[in-house]
């Protein structure tokens, strides 16, 4: 990124030489001889970073540096002083300054110092980001991959992101892991050393959305009381990632095209042109190309997004992951908890390997953790999972054939109230292993009703 450094000084030699310097190492640089113009510069556009001389024409570099402090406290001062002063160098770094260089000075000091002041600059405004942010997330470490789909899908995650593709598109309903598959993304590519910053887009209000993003300078709205960095700029070097991009409005999807295309932005409230190097991955459950044509979603963004496309098969269309799964989210329960789960007896198993799961694995984990809060024990059991959970696994189809042989694919369409009643009563029989104290249990009658409606069906 395109740093913005003011220069201060009243030595039209010194200012034009640390201007000339600045602008070699890539920086976007402006000037100012005295307090006044500084000031004013300063209010107008601020800058990422000061580099001020102590002694001035019109005033002195500590009363400037306490100022401007004041007002941009996140702006990084590197101070220039003369060999008599280092006493005020002393002051202005209680007062905030980075850190100082005596004249006469070496250039490559400044620049070596400012570089120094920028990263500690860039380095808190990450810190402050990953403490703010409160939402827990599983590892890439984590990411199950027992089914080839997914396999397919981490192959391809991983080809897009060793060679450096600028952006990404994750698709995929609720509950999938697509935040998951972001992480692994960063974590796979030369980027991995920098910022994974996140954004769930239909979290912010849509007058929020382009400070968000790209950041405001102070006063460029009502409630701009200072500047901002936006999550674009705290993740140069990096991954943005922007989770639900189909909830975005209209104005922050041109917007976002434009920085896509450019590689550039402009705070709020600012004329500077910054520009980044940051890995962008967007995530949907939405049909952005159902979007598109109903004219709610922009047909070029959608283009620009949608040239790599990792698509995530919903749990259900991926059954042989759930064992792995399960094992998983209880002994990150036992570490959370402070249980001691082991395992699920057959009846739970069967049930929870039945189930749909329409929240995909979000739903599991929520289901597991459940269990594991509301029981301490060692084994899950079929009377620790929800009863609305049972319910819709035993209403789903059975396979055709049970290792039994006892045929229970199902009821055609003349079923009558007793064939009903017989077929649920045998599959929550099979289910509980042909316990029948449990499935009684289960069913809420007694174990004599249960043998007396065994024996008549």
């Amino acid at each position: 990124m395109h740093a913005h450094v003011m220069v201060v000084d009243d030595e039209p030699l010194i200012r034009q030489t640390l201007t000339a310097a600045l602008k070699r190492e890539g920086y976007e640089v402006s000037a100012a001889s005295t307090v006044a113009e500084a000031t004013s510069a300063f209010a107008q556009n601020r800058p990422d970073a000061v580099v001020v001389d102590l002694i001035l024409g019109d005033g002195h570099g500590l009363t400037l540096l306490s100022q401007m402090r004041s007002e941009a406290p996140e702006t990084k001062f590197l101070v220039i002083t003369a060999q008599g002063s280092v006493e005020e160098a002393v002051q202005a770094i209680k007062l905030g300054a980075y850190d100082f260089v005596r004249k006469p000075f070496d250039l490559a000091e400044v620049i070596a110092g400012l570089r120094n002041a920028l990263h500690m600059s860039s380095l808190e405004q990450r810190v402050e980001y990953f403490a703010n942010r409160d939402r827990a997330r599983l590892t890439p470490q984590e990411m199950v991959s027992e089914s080839p789909a997914m396999r397919r899908l981490l192959a391809e995650a991983t080809l897009i992101a060793t060679n450096d593709v600028p952006v990404a598109l994750i698709v995929g309903e609720s509950g999938t892991g697509k935040q998951l598959i972001a992480q692994t993304l960063h974590e796979s590519s030369a980027v991995r050393a920098g910022a994974f910053v996140e954004l769930n887009c239909s979290a912010i209000p849509e007058t929020l959305v382009e400070s968000e993003l790209f950041g405001h300078e102070r006063g460029a709205f009502s409630d701009a009381r200072s500047r901002k960095r936006g999550l674009v700029e705290i993740a140069d070097g990096g991954t943005l990632f922007l989770d639900e991009i189909g909830d975005l409005n209209i104005s922050a999807q041109a917007k976002l095209l434009t920085f896509l295309e450019q590689r550039s932005f402009r705070r709020l409230g600012s004329t500077t042109l910054k520009r980044v190097q940051t890995r962008v991955v967007a995530a949907t459950n939405r049909d952005l190309a159902a979007m598109v044509n109903d004219k709610t979603f922009r047909e070029d963004l959608w283009y620009r997004l949608s040239g790599m496309t990792l698509r995530i098969p919903p749990l259900r269309d991926r059954p042989e992951e759930v064992p792995a799964l399960i094992h998983m989210f209880l002994q990150e329960a036992n570490r959370t908890y402070g249980r001691r789960w082991r395992q699920v007896a057959d009846p739970a198993r069967r049930v929870l390997e039945r189930y749909r799961w329409p929240g995909n694995i979000r739903e599991l984990k929520a289901t597991v953790h459940r269990a594991a809060l509301m029981n301490d024990a060692d084994t899950l059991e079929l009377v620790h999972l929800p009863a609305e959970l049972i319910s819709a696994a035993l209403a789903e189809p059975e396979r055709p054939q049970r290792a039994d042989g006892d045929n229970v694919s199902g009821l055609n369409s003349v079923a009558t109230l007793a064939e009903v009643e017989a077929l649920h009563i045998r599959r929550v029989l099979a289910l509980c292993g042909g316990n029948k104290s449990a499935a009684a249990q289960l069913l809420g009658i007694t174990r004599q009703t249960l043998a007396k409606k065994l024996g008549s069906d």
